[in-house]
């Protein structure tokens, strides 16, 4: 054999090789894992090694995607910014205030998972009801992906203050919120 014709040869000898490999550890019959089903209650909504927060938005996210009749994954997307909110809406032919009314809903319905699970009671289930009633929602969400650290009530009020313009109707101002935690 001449030798120029050695390394393709080799390089062949490898790939099919390669492809033999993939195929005897079952790789002609990989199926994507499919999308779950928003709107069947998940065990990470409540799962108390997962972050409050994380959970909450989690949960939020499914309520408000069954509502809508979309994945939980197709409306974080949409979630990211004005743009990407405008956008699916049109492609889903609904309204803005419908996405807005979703998440709300969402948020409400996440608040009763987190409570149920016992994740939250007394002050913090109160004030977090109050808020996914009354808050305005884009500000909900910005405060939810700005949580870092802080997995707390006091960490999300932290946020919401740092946000201009947030008033939530039938609690006490931002502020005196903060005063009032330690």
């Amino acid at each position: 054999m001449p030798p120029r014709l050695r390394a393709p040869l080799i390089a062949f000898a490898a790939s099919i090789g390669l492809i033999g490999v993939y195929l005897a550890f079952g790789g002609a019959s990989y199926d994507p894992a499919k999308v779950a089903d928003p709107c069947e209650q998940r065990a990470s909504a409540t799962d108390p090694n997962r972050p409050l927060f994380e959970s909450i938005a989690l949960s939020a996210l499914d309520g408000a995607a069954c509502d809508l009749g979309v994945t939980r994954e197709e409306l974080a997307i949409a979630l990211t910014d004005e743009d990407s909110t405008q956008q699916f809406a049109e492609a889903h032919d609904i309204s803005e205030d419908d996405i807005e009314d979703a998440v709300r809903a969402g948020l409400i319905r996440a608040v009763d998972d987190a409570a149920a699970a016992g994740r939250i009671d007394g002050l913090d289930e109160t004030l977090l009801r109050q808020l996914a009633e009354h808050a305005p929602v884009g500000a909900l969400i910005a405060a939810l992906q700005a949580i870092s650290d802080d997995d707390s009530v006091q960490g999300l009020l932290q946020q919401l203050s740092g946000l201009q313009d947030v008033k939530v109707p039938s609690l006490p101002s931002l502020d005196d919120l903060n005063n009032l935690l330690p």
